[in-house]
């Protein structure tokens, strides 16, 4: 009975995290598709783009996966652990590469830096392949409850998963960090809030794996605690990953509006949850607030009002 309140709690753990991905995946669903129907093709070519693609859908592998081996009596277990393992290592994959792709944005041209990232990221993904390799699950007998999949011990240096995705974590939210005077002195209101946003997405990424990797360094005593820790460490991964590659996406657009010459006060398309990114009727959360200076615009035909108060001949 012990053993089926075990299986039980683990499989509502993983149905809740599921949900969460689901959720997150139709909310954002908006900002993917307008990548398809966008008639500027370049920001669809880039690799950040196809990682946030990327991202979208290995949390949904990964998840999903997770319900038929913990939920469902099925005949091939060890196929539904090796798809959910699969994703979670996409997962780790495509959101490493976004906010590595954001700090070498940050740090721009600083080559010290991006080794250091490019080294962190090796190191993280080597230890999540290697611990991957590692579950296994057989097919048992039926059960009245949960699934029949029975999984196997899992070796001893298995948190070294958690402990990498920590070590990336942390230096990217340092290397962060390190920008944060120079980013709130900047003059745009768009680049400040940009640097805030994308700081609070590193730092609750950071807190989330720091929180894992306690659960799963604990003894056998707390083993009914661990599996049902690492479906949330997922779903704040690629929640937080997708809000970065928006803001890289944000930060993009107004940089291209600067190189074409528009202002960069003007509304932008929010990217998130207050508005799909079709609405163009709503202003953005990062878009700058309305000055209380008075308006210099003018319409055609008419003059501009430092021309009004002028006679011919330059007499007054």
């Amino acid at each position: 009975m012990a053993l089926e309140g075990k299986q039980v709690t683990i499989a509502i753990c993983v149905a809740v995290a599921f949900g969460i991905v689901a959720w997150d995946y139709f909310s954002l669903l908006p900002d993917e598709l307008s990548l398809y129907r966008s008639r500027d093709k370049r920001m669809l070519r880039t690799p950040t783009t196809w990682l946030f693609i990327l991202l979208r859908y290995s949390g949904i592998l990964a998840t999903l996966s997770s319900l038929f081996f913990t939920s469902v009596q099925i005949g091939h277990c060890q196929s539904a652990v090796v798809a959910s393992t699969l994703g979670a290592c996409l997962v780790v994959f495509s959101s490493g590469a976004i906010f590595s792709f954001r700090i070498f944005a940050i740090w721009h041209g600083n080559r010290i830096v991006y080794a250091i990232v490019v080294l962190a990221f090796a190191l993280m993904m080597a230890c999540w392949i290697a611990v991957a390799t590692q579950y296994n699950a057989v097919t048992g007998a039926h059960t009245a409850v949960g699934s029949n999949c029975q999984m196997r011990a899992i070796v001893s240096w298995a948190p070294i998963s958690y402990a990498s995705s920590v070590l990336f974590d942390t230096t990217i939210l340092v290397l962060t960090l390190l920008k944060l005077r120079p980013a709130l002195m900047a003059k745009s209101y768009v680049s400040r809030q940009i640097f805030r946003d994308t700081l609070l997405y590193f730092a609750l990424t950071t807190v989330t794996n720091v929180v894992v990797l306690s659960i799963q360094s604990l003894d056998t005593a707390h083993a009914l605690l661990k599996p049902t820790a690492v479906p949330f460490s997922t779903v704040m991964t690629v929640t937080m990953g997708s809000r970065v590659y928006l803001n890289l996406k944000l930060l993009e657009q107004r940089r291209q509006a600067e190189l074409d010459g528009l202002p960069v006060s003007v509304p932008l398309v929010s990217t998130g949850s207050t508005a799909s990114s079709g609405d163009r009727s709503r202003v953005a959360p990062f878009a700058a607030p309305p000055s209380n200076r008075p308006s210099t615009q003018f319409t055609a035909g008419s003059s501009p009002p430092w021309e009004k108060d002028k006679v011919p001949g330059g007499m007054r």
